[in-house]
């Protein structure tokens, strides 16, 4: 698998009587296969006629589907909106996640990382929420760079994000087939990629409507198996259920509770920010809202939320599961016997949580795929109405029908052309997947604080007597925490390179999606010196 070999590459090791910072590549791709759909879901935004919008009964789905062009954005209720975000960020990456936190920070430093990431959170949603009031209504929000950054970087944004897309059709398409063979490991892989393929773009062409109320059903069966985890997480470190009583012996080795000091905060604070990362798409659904009070106490109840789900959850987790325990040592994290949640439930002795977790995980795969596709889909097809694409991938004209069967081919077409070269190239080409999307998380989030700075330093984003304008009180402090944060992640991927010895393999599983982006913005001036980029 692309973890082993990624694992194989690196040729380091974690001894347990000296522990030391693992290879990130391996660990990283394997939990990005899960967590990779939600990384750009705040970035995006969906064209649909307002009675289309309610045919989908869009207001029901979760993560990316929400996000429409704000002139066409319905107003949700606060907790419609926090159910949406939340289960977006504990779904399968924070399942995946947790306990890879631990392995890194230790239990003290998983529950640093997960806190840092959820103020850095509340501080992108504000940002996010003062730019997306002072953009015309008319501007898809994923095109927002195009006004605040300059017309080549703001292309290349919107050009990047959909190659994201593209990437997380492909990793659903592949963490589907690893998921399936934990049930049936004597059936070729492909097989149960390209049934999934099939799948997803059946139910996307047919109607996107059987996929929308089954989405809602699985944040609410997440968030209780997450919920029963921690009480019986708690009885177990308790003495109450498992073999024997626990208590806090995970806090108190030689190395104390936080591994490796601030390098292992930083390494756990990797894994902890791509699991939030995609929740902020909130704030475009609570800027629609009339209600100040609405808009102001959205970002604060969504994160408040989370804290309240995630924090105990890691808490718990770390009391019963050590970062030297032999656990780790799995050359895969794919499916759920690489879920830290199923982890407490077999020490507690409840056996057969390893397939209920693997079912909620092949779930949200499938349709998370569907999403992906659909998404991208779309943006391909704002691209054109824009003339950032060929004319021949715009919008139908007729409004029945959202998805251009040209756009829809050629997103299915890019897809499995990536999808055989992650096939055929396994050893690397799958870790490289995730390291692209990874990547795209930190550009995301520095993107929106320096839009934010941006916008609130500008007179041509004044808009006086606007009463829809929202104002962040955390500014400029808010944003440059981000900045500071998203940093301090970036200097931590290279940092654990140098730590396990340079690899061509990690090397270009943390920079290509820097590579890309940096050749976006190089086609997009180019494009725009000879006028072939107008938007």
């Amino acid at each position: 698998m692309a973890s082993e070999r990624a694992s194989q590459a690196s040729g380091a090791s974690t001894p347990t009587h000296e522990p030391a910072m693992p290879p990130i590549a391996a660990h990283h791709g394997a939990h990005i296969a899960h967590q990779a759909k939600r990384q750009a879901l705040h970035w995006f935004t969906l064209r649909r006629s307002t009675s289309s919008l309610e045919q989908m009964g869009v207001g029901e789905k979760k993560r990316g589907l929400v996000l429409v062009s704000q002139k066409h954005t319905p107003v949700f209720p606060v907790w419609r909106i926090v159910l949406v975000t939340v289960g977006g960020s504990i779904n399968s990456s924070f399942l995946i996640a947790g306990g890879i936190t631990i392995m890194f920070g230790g239990p003290g430093g998983a529950l640093i990382s997960y806190i840092l990431s959820i103020i850095v959170l509340y501080t992108v949603m504000t940002s996010l929420m003062e730019v997306g009031s002072r953009m015309p209504t008319s501007v898809p929000y994923y095109m927002y760079g195009t006004r605040v950054l300059g017309q080549t970087v703001g292309v290349a944004l919107a050009w990047s994000y959909w190659l994201v897309w593209i990437a997380l059709l492909v990793y659903e398409m592949v963490a589907g087939g690893f998921i399936i063979q934990f049930w049936l490991p004597s059936v070729d892989r492909a097989v149960w990629c390209l049934l999934l393929f099939l799948s997803c773009v059946t139910i996307v062409i047919v109607d996107s409507r059987l996929y929308s109320p089954i989405e809602s059903t699985l944040t609410l069966f997440t968030i209780a198996a997450l919920v029963t985890g921690i009480i019986v997480g708690s009885l177990t470190a308790a003495g109450k259920l498992g073999d024997h009583k626990r208590g806090f012996e995970t806090w108190q080795t030689d190395d104390g509770p936080v591994l490796n000091g601030i390098v292992g905060v930083i390494g756990a604070s990797i894994f902890a920010n791509f699991s939030v990362q995609g929740a902020e798409a909130g704030a475009i659904m609570a800027l629609k809202s009339p209600s100040r009070y609405s808009r102001r106490m959205t970002p604060i109840v969504i994160c408040s939320v989370l804290a309240v789900l995630l924090l105990p959850s890691i808490f718990v987790t770390g009391l019963i599961l050590s970062y030297s325990d032999p656990w780790f040592d799995k050359e895969t994290f794919d499916s759920a016997d690489g879920s830290s949640l199923t982890y407490v439930f077999e020490a507690a002795k409840i056996m057969p949580a390893a397939h209920v977790i693997n079912t909620i995980l092949l779930i949200s795969a499938i349709l998370d795929c569907c999403v992906s596709l659909y998404i991208a889909t779309t943006i391909i097809q704002d691209l054109a109405d824009h003339k950032l694409a060929p004319s021949i991938l715009q919008s139908p004209k007729d409004r029945d029908h959202a998805l251009s069967p040209y756009s829809l081919g050629l997103c299915c077409m890019v897809g499995l052309g990536v999808w055989a070269l992650t096939y055929i190239r396994e050893t690397g080409g799958f870790v490289l997947l995730g390291g692209v999307i990874g990547i795209s998380g930190v550009i995301m989030w520095s993107s929106i604080s320096i839009m934010h700075f941006v916008v609130r330093w500008s007179k041509r984003f004044r808009h006086k007597g606007d009463e829809n304008e929202y104002r962040s009180w955390l500014f400029p402090v808010g944003p440059l925490v981000c900045l500071v944060f998203e940093l301090g992640v970036l200097t931590g991927l290279f940092y654990i390179l140098a730590w396990v010895g340079f690899d061509i393999n990690i090397f270009l599983f943390e920079t290509l999606g820097l590579f890309i982006f940096i050749a976006l913005i190089i086609i997009a001036a180019v494009a725009q010196h000879f006028g072939y980029c107008q938007c």
